[in-house]
């Protein structure tokens, strides 16, 4: 089964690490309306972009995937 990025892991990654999505965005380079994004299930990073935002989170990349149908019904 296929994996896809999961905005709904980032940002739980994301609030357990006590981080806002503005310092997430600095950690990885990008805005945090790309984080925001992200997030939402609006738009998918590039697996570069993927990984460095698992970093900034704490977590390891395959932590925010999920299965392509836990994806869609998020």
């Amino acid at each position: 089964m296929a994996r896809t990025f999961s905005g709904r892991q980032l940002r739980a990654a994301r609030r357990a690490a006590g981080l806002t999505a503005e310092q997430v965005a600095d950690a990885v380079g990008r805005s945090p309306w790309a984080v925001w994004r992200w997030e939402r299930g609006v738009a998918q990073p590039g697996i570069g972009t993927a990984d460095r935002l698992a970093d900034a989170v704490g977590v390891t990349l395959p932590d925010l995937l999920a299965d392509d149908r836990q994806a869609v019904s998020a």
